[in-house]
Formats: structure tokens, C-alpha cells, sequence
């Protein structure tokens, strides 16, 4: 029954990553809904402050942000920025 599933679908490796894309998208949805809960816990333990507020929404944005894969916006960035520098060229003089 399963090979039946698995071939119906492409293979394996298809499965395999439809599924990853899934859990993917899951973990996101799941690590939104913590981030916002975290600041509301944070505002409501310390009264309303506003520095704490602010502190814990930095904290969670930076947290959302690695979630959705900004290692690697900043790591493609910097790659574009060294290979897009023109080429350092050497002379020599002899005399």
C-alpha cells in the first residue's frame, strides 16, 4: 500500500520533499505564533513596560528571521557583493 502511494506521487525522493516543504512551512507557522506569545507574556509580566516590549519583539523578529532563512539571504548577499568587486590586477615593472 505505501509503494503504491509513494509511486503515485513520483517517487521516494518527491515524497520526501513535499513533505519536507510541509514541515518547513509548519515550523514557521508554529515559530510565529511562539514569537507573538512571547511578547505578550513579556508585556503582561512586566506591566506594560515599554522597553521590555520593545526588547522581546527585537528578540522575536531576530528569531523569525533566522527561522525563515536569513542566514543564507545574508550569506547570498555577501556572495553577490565579493563577486560582483572587479578584479584586483598585479604589475610588475622590471627594469
Amino acid at each position: 500500500m505505501i509503494t503504491e502511494i509513494v509511486m503515485a506521487n513520483g517517487g521516494f525522493l518527491d515524497l520526501i520533499t513535499v513533505k519536507s516543504e510541509e514541515v518547513k512551512s509548519a515550523i514557521e507557522s508554529v515559530t510565529f505564533v511562539v514569537v507573538i506569545l512571547m511578547v505578550v507574556i513579556t508585556a503582561v509580566k512586566t506591566k506594560m513596560s515599554i522597553a521590555a516590549i520593545l526588547m522581546s519583539a527585537i528578540v522575536g523578529g531576530i528569531v523569525l528571521w533566522l527561522v525563515n532563512g536569513g542566514i543564507n539571504v545574508t550569506s547570498d548577499l555577501a556572495r553577490d557583493e565579493f563577486d560582483s568587486a572587479p578584479a584586483i590586477v598585479n604589475t610588475q615593472t622590471v627594469l
